[in-house]
């Protein structure tokens, strides 16, 4: 397995993965993806084998901070190592910055608390630690990790307000949860 930049001819199987690995409430319009990765805003990185795409990161640069906006891996071949080598290679390129993302807070009411569970598990395994910043909004109750060191409020409001554009940020109604 190799992690490379993304290139054009992925971006149907780039969709599909995308499609199938979140809920549609945790869903930028996908054309808003191509759009910021398009305009250098975000980066795209593929982990790929064989000419087959078997999962994706995209990350957000900001100052002294990178947000992992989407990290997703084909049903196909989950738990196989892929996420791990795309956070990995992630954490390598942008050793010097601290890097945060959003995972759905868990809830033992929800329908999806075991997969909520796993997945955080998963970034624990994987080198990020809790920030102990929780924020609600458009994608419910979430907690944000991160790598290196701690992440502000601020910083990471400002770093979402970057990542959404102001419109998008305010529709989010992101706010810290109390």
């Amino acid at each position: 397995m190799e992690i490379v930049n993304a290139s054009k001819h992925q971006w149907n199987d780039i969709k599909d993965i995308y499609m199938e690995a979140f809920p549609k409430q945790e869903r930028k319009p996908f054309f808003t993806v191509r759009h910021c990765v398009k305009t250098g805003k975000a980066k795209l990185l593929a982990a790929v084998e064989d000419g087959a795409l078997l999962g994706f990161i995209m990350i957000i640069p900001y100052g002294g901070t990178v947000m992992v906006d989407y990290l997703a891996v084909s049903n196909k071949i989950r738990s196989r190592g892929t996420g791990s080598r795309l956070l990995q290679e992630v954490c390598k390129r942008f050793s010097r910055k601290t890097i945060v993302l959003l995972i759905e807070k868990p809830d033992a009411s929800a329908e999806n608390n075991a997969q909520r569970i796993s997945r955080r598990r998963f970034y624990l395994k994987n080198g990020f630690t809790s920030s102990n910043i929780f924020i609600t909004g458009h994608s419910g109750n979430m907690e944000i990790l991160n790598y290196g060191r701690m992440v502000s409020v601020p910083e990471y409001m400002d770093l979402q307000r970057y990542a959404l554009g102001n419109i998008m940020f305010r529709l989010s109604k992101i706010k810290l949860a109390v």
